[in-house]
């Protein structure tokens, strides 16, 4: 990333001179702050960014000048094709950052994704658990009962499950998550056991009465009648 140290501060060319007049804090880092990958909403991250930076009781300057690195590549691309002295202020680095990137980030799912999932033949309950549960979380205005009627419209393959639900249909995700957690535990534990008696060696015959003997040996000089 290209800075000016020609022009006022030193700082990164895109930010005016005075933008980049900055005091730095003693020992200043953010802690457990992501960057940004590009896909996260931006709105969302600049929120976080900025509770962080006033956490740790920094100016805007701060917060401007310590943006380049808290950004990942998607931000630092962005901000290298600016030209110079194009940011006066937190307000317009930050506002033009949402502008920019609002529209590529991923926007929240609907219902109809998430009426999407359907279970795979051969699939494992749990794997199909998982799918769900990770497209729910990206739906985040969906109810309870639509959620519900969207895993039981999924379920193609799981017949206990699936007639289980019918018989008692639950009311809370929750709920409906840790049944179908009971019966996908139920499907592996039959799974090792199904593949378990698969290494156990069959014998393709009963033994026989002289296969007694083979094993235990027999004795010529027993006379049965002394």
């Amino acid at each position: 990333m290209e800075y000016d140290t020609v022009h006022g501060p030193s700082g990164l060319k895109q930010f005016t001179p005075h933008l980049r007049q900055v005091i730095w804090p003693k020992n200043f880092k953010l802690e457990k702050l992501q960057k940004y990958d590009g896909k996260e909403n931006p709105e969302l991250w600049v929120m976080l960014y900025e509770t962080a930076c006033r956490s740790a009781m920094v100016d805007e300057h701060v917060m401007s000048n310590y943006f380049p690195v808290a950004v990942g590549h998607a931000g630092h691309q962005w901000l290298v094709s600016l030209p110079a002295n194009y940011f006066d202020s937190w307000q317009e680095l930050k506002q033009a950052f949402i502008d920019n990137f609002i529209a590529t980030c991923e926007q929240p799912g609907n219902k109809y994704d998430l009426q999407r999932i359907r279970d795979r033949k051969d699939e494992p309950l749990r794997e199909y658990v998982r799918r769900f549960s990770d497209m729910r979380i990206k739906v985040p205005s969906i109810s309870d009962n639509e959620a519900i009627e969207a895993f039981i419209t999924g379920l193609r393959f799981h017949d206990a499950l699936r007639d289980k639900l019918f018989r008692k249909r639950p009311e809370l995700v929750t709920a409906l998550l840790a049944t179908a957690k009971k019966y996908a535990d139920a499907d592996v534990a039959k799974k090792i056991i199904i593949e378990e008696a698969a290494r156990v060696p069959r014998s393709d015959h009963p033994p026989h009465h002289d296969d007694y003997y083979s094993n235990h040996g027999r004795n010529d000089n027993f006379d049965c009648h002394n």
